[in-house]
Parts: C-alpha cells; structure tokens; sequence
C-alpha cells in the first residue's frame, strides 16, 4: 500500500466516535507523522510512549493532550488552556491555512478533534490514571481552572502565586524622615507632569513585593539606585546596615548593570552612595546551582542571606527560575523586579513580568494605593485609578524615556510597533538614526558588516602592556555592533548569517574563518559552564595572549573581571557574529541591524521586533526581504497561555 493510500484509509477512519479517538495504535503513527513533518518535536510524540511504559493508557485522546501539552511547554506556555482546543487545535501547532491536501488527508488537530468539545475533554481527563486536580499526588499531568499543566509547571505556578500574595499583602511604614530624604532625591517636575519614578521609589518603599517597569531610556537603574540610598538610609536611622543583593538573568545583563548602576552612583551625595553595592550576580549563581540538577542550593529549607534583592531584566524569568527564586527569598526580605514588560518572553516556559504587569500601562490602582502614593505626587493621580489585580497595586511603570526623544527615530519606531501600527514601516523614510536595508538577499548585509566589525578587529594587533586592559577594550569595541536575527537555522538564521559574515571578513583580510578557532572570533556560550564560571549567553572573543602567543577566549563576568580561557575548555559555544534576538536581551549595541527572513514563521511577532528594535541606542537598521511579513509580525502579538 502507497503512503497515499495508507493516508486515504487513515483519514476514513480517524474521525472521532462519541468524543473518543479509538484507536491507539492509529495514534501512535498520527503523532510520528506530524513529528515527520516537524509539527511536533520527537520529545512531544516520545512523552506519552514513555508514560504509557509507567501507567498504561489506553485513551488515545490523553496521548494526543500529552503531546500537546509537552509541544506548548516547547513553545513557552505554561499550560494548555482547554477552551483553545476546541476554538482553534491548529493554532496549538502554528499549523499554515487549511489547504486542499491537508484538507483531503484529514491529518490536522482541526480534522481530528472535529466535533469535540470542552465536556468531552475533561471526561476523558477525568478518568486517565496519568491526571490528578491539584499537585498532592504524582500524577504526571494536573488540571486546574480547565487549564492542562506538567505537574511541575503547575507547582511552580502555584509556588508563585502563594509567594507573590502574601508578599504583595504586606504594606512597610515609612519614616517621615525617609520621605523627606525622597523629596530631596528628585528635583520637582513641571507642575503638569507626574514623576513616575518618584512614585516607583515610594511604592518600593512600602512594599515587600514590587515591580518597576518601563522601556529603555526610563530610568529604572537610576529609580532603584535612588530607592537602595533611601532603604539603607532609612535603616541607618535604626543604627543597621541592609544587606542587599544585585542580581540579572545572564551574565551579559549583569555586567550592563554593574555599568549603570556606577553610572547612577555618581550622581547620588556620597552620604548616600556608600553602602550601595556595585557587584551584580546571575541568577544561577545567586540560587547556587547544583551541577546536572534543576534544584538549586538555596531553597526553602536553606534560604539566601539578605535583606533586599534587586533583579533586573526580569521579562527573562522563566516561570520555574521565579518559583525558585521566591521560594529562596527569605520571608520578611524586599524583591524589587525591573524589566520591560513589553520585550519578549523567556526562553524557557511562561511570561512572568508580562503576566505580573497586566494593566501596568493604565496604572489600575485602588483608592488605597492612589492614597498611599498621593503625598509624593504633586500631580493628581485620579486618571490612574481603576479595579486591577493586586499585583498592580505594587507596579509603576515607568513612561517618560531620557534616551529617545521626538527626533530619535528608534524611539518613535519601538513605539509604533509596540502599539501595534502597521504604518511603521514608512518612519524609516523620515528618520535618520532607523533605516530599512534594500535588498533580497542576505548579500545586502555584507558592507555593513564589514564596516561595523571592523572597528574591533582592528584592535586585534594593537597590543596594550595590559593584557586585561587590551581585552577590555576590544569586548568594548565588539559591542558596539551587533547582527540579530529571527531564526537560528536556514540561510536567514544565525547559522547561515554567521558562516556568510566569516567568510566576507575572511575575503577582507579581517580574520581567518577556515579554520575553527581564529584570532578575532566571537563566541556565546550555549549552556552554563560552572568549573569556568561562564553562563549560557556570556559572549568571549578568541585573541592571541600576548606575551605567551597562545590563542585563548576572553571574557568579561559580571563582577568586570577578564577571565581567559583555553578554547578547547569551550566545548558548547557557537559563533557569534549574528545572535538571535531571545539572546540579545540584556545587551545594548551603539548599532544593531536585525534580519527577517523572506518566509513567515510564528517566530515574526511585536515582541520580538520591539527587542529588537530597542537593543539599539544610535542607530538601527533593518533587513527584510518581504515587506509585507513586517506588517503581519507588527500585527502579531504573543500571548502565552499562563494561570498567573
């Protein structure tokens, strides 16, 4: 029997009976199908074979929920939702428009599961061994609020939730003296304006829990500098001296806030400024991972040892790396989250700051809270008030940017798109700091390139009597511009960009990219590197030592140290000429360009083009062959199904 043949009989007999797909080992060769046409992932289609070995199944309808669910834990979400499966089962998979041969095959979620709805779900759900209601027991699946989880995501949710309530509960006294010490801190704003990040600091003041967020150029790092000189003033009153930590997801974002926060220590009263920490960790090394283990060092049973923990980049918390963190967060110490809630979403599952700033943007505030802010706003708070969550009553945002102003094209780009305006590719014609690559090939991106890397690599035979030094300033050098791109493989994914760039500096005389390890190569860490102290994204530059001649990677940690190491040491990095956009979170380049592929992909969304776009601080330039494809990923937002 022909392929053709086998998916006509298939698709006779795969119509659901009375809510039950009834056939298991039809099943089975449904999901490596779709695993066959890259629907799912071979982890997806694998999940209920292995459960099947623990506890036997016989539900085909639970194996296809189960891989379903391990797919959407793939692309971010927390859970299913169940609802989802009954509106739109194509959307599950980011399946293309019905056509005529899928049509005819019947070989789709939608053709599938044609027909069933919300009841017949949770029956089935209801009596499969492998689901229980809450995460008392071990069952392998949880469903809660119609909501489909793993039953360790659905912990983690759970752990956050718990934590955040309480936290967000407790309301801090704020000392008169404290207050008067906040009024000197920020020079009055016009009579007409509300300064936003006063009211941050008076928030965080009197919180446990708080969250200050905004786009770039807001002042958060200059907000919670301001807002550490007024807790440990406020502790100096009552003769003590807060121990407070700096923390940030990766290693890049750590070290871009050692820099700002020394930046903002300048400019604070030396009285003030003293007993601020400059010294960032990650969040891995904070939690005190354990080598080949998701659990961490610190926990509930061993919490950290502070009073007050700062963490930046927080839209990079991934829901699991949040449980952990707050279940390690010692009761009575203050959590202090900044981020840009409208950049994309971890890599791992879940979109925590996004969920945890809904409604941020109107404010949302109870009279209680318009209250408690009130005597730190010479401007009436009244077009801020509103029914929000609790969480938006620990929340500022942040709206006034000092890096983008009316002429800054990037900032009126960002905005554009953030707000979803389909017309934001015609800025590109009326600002010169943003400009639109002509081109339909990757070939368009070769000068430059050429110009932009340059600039560090000729850096590379000027030897300083300072090896460290020398280092420094070509990591320096090297950020200052940077490729980003939508996709990691193809011609228009990282991959192939990084090849097509080695090779055009290789044809300039820049570097030697025919071999594997070259003086000049840059190279990010794929995976956390504990003997050596490197975390996944940490970026190295392979130079030639000087005075032992010996080629080595150096790079700079989050505490500003240069550290070399061996590149045989460096067995899981790649090139990093061109990065994907998830990893440039965290960075800042004087100039980046970002390119778009030429084919749509769900990948093409707001989100990732308002990352993109706000890594600049010069200048941004954008390559995208299909114009129209803009549009639609302007249009496209990304909405991760979530219980928080």
């Amino acid at each position: 029997m022909s392929q053709r043949e086998q998916l006509d009989l298939f698709a006779s007999q795969a119509k659901p009976k009375a809510g039950v797909l009834e056939d298991l080992t039809q099943m089975q060769a449904l999901l490596q199908r779709w695993v066959e046409r890259r629907w799912l992932r071979a982890l997806d289609a694998q999940l209920p074979q292995t459960l099947h070995q623990l506890s036997a199944e016989p539900n085909p309808l639970i194996w296809l929920l189960c891989a379903l669910l391990c797919h959407q834990y793939g692309r971010g979400h927390s859970c299913i939702l169940l609802s989802d499966l009954v509106d739109d089962p194509d959307g599950l998979l980011s399946l293309p428009p019905q056509n005529q041969f899928l049509q005819r095959f019947g070989d789709r979620p939608s053709a599938i599961l044609h027909g069933l709805t919300l009841q017949h779900y949770q029956q089935a759900l209801t009596h499969s061994r492998w689901l229980t209601n809450d995460a008392s027991s071990a069952a392998p699946l949880v469903l809660s609020d119609n909501r489909l989880y793993l039953h360790r995501l659905y912990q983690a949710e759970q752990l956050v939730k718990q934590q955040l309530h309480s936290r967000v509960a407790a309301q801090l006294p704020l000392a008169g003296a404290v207050a008067a010490k906040l009024a000197e801190l920020f020079t009055p704003a016009p009579a007409t304006d509300i300064d936003w990040q006063k009211l941050a600091c008076a928030m965080a003041l009197q919180r446990r829990f708080s969250i200050i967020t905004g786009g770039p150029g807001t002042g958060k790092t200059t907000t919670v500098v301001k807002l550490l000189a007024l807790l440990q003033y406020g502790a100096g009153l009552e003769q003590r001296l807060l121990n407070i930590k700096l923390a940030a997801p990766t290693g890049k974002a750590a070290v871009r806030l050692v820099e700002s926060i020394s930046g903002a220590l300048n400019r604070l009263p030396a009285e003030l400024s003293a007993d601020i920490p400059t010294e960032v960790t990650t969040l891995h090394r904070l939690l005190g991972a354990l080598p080949n283990r998701r659990s961490f060092k610190h926990n509930g049973q061993n919490p950290l040892q502070l009073d007050v923990l700062v963490v930046d980049e927080a839209s990079m918390i991934d829901l699991e790396m949040m449980a952990a963190l707050l279940d390690a967060l010692p009761a009575q110490a203050q959590l202090v989250l900044l981020g840009d809630k409208d950049q994309l979403s971890s890599v791992e599952a879940g979109s925590v700051l996004g969920d945890l700033c809904r409604g941020a943007d109107r404010g949302a505030y109870h009279a209680e809270t318009l209250q408690l802010l009130a005597p730190y706003s010479d401007v009436a708070l009244t077009e801020y008030a509103g029914s929000g969550s609790a969480l938006n009553q620990a929340t500022v945002m942040l709206r006034h940017s000092h890096r983008f102003d009316a002429q800054s094209g990037i900032g009126v780009l960002a905005a554009a798109v953030n707000r979803g305006d389909t017309t934001a590719p015609a800025l590109f014609a009326q600002f010169d700091d943003i400009s639109l690559l002509p081109g339909q090939s990757v070939t368009a991106l070769k000068p430059l390139v050429l110009a932009g890397f340059r600039q560090y690599l000729a850096l590379l035979d000027q030897h300083d009597a300072d090896a460290d030094s020398w280092a420094h300033s070509i990591l320096q050098r090297y950020s200052q511009f940077q490729l980003l791109c939508a996709l990691r493989s193809g011609d228009w994914g990282v991959e192939g960009i990084n090849t097509k760039v080695g090779q055009w500096l290789t044809d300039a005389g820049l570097v030697d990219a025919r071999q594997l390890w070259y003086p000049g190569r840059p190279v990010m860490m794929q995976r956390n590197n504990y003997s050596l102290g490197l975390m996944n994204g940490d970026i190295g530059i392979a130079l030639v030592q000087p005075h032992t001649g010996q080629l080595r990677v150096v790079f700079q940690l989050a505490d500003g140290r240069i550290k070399w190491v061996l590149p045989s040491r460096l067995t899981e990095v790649e090139t990093a000429f061109a990065i994907t956009v998830h990893k440039s979170q965290g960075s800042e380049f004087n100039h980046c360009c970002l390119v778009l592929p030429p084919d749509n992909s769900p990948l093409l969304s707001r989100e990732l083009l308002y990352t993109g776009i706000t890594r600049a601080k010069q200048q941004f330039s954008l390559l995208c062959a299909n114009p129209a494809l803009l549009q639609q990923a302007i249009a496209r937002r990304v909405a991760r199904s979530s219980g928080l």
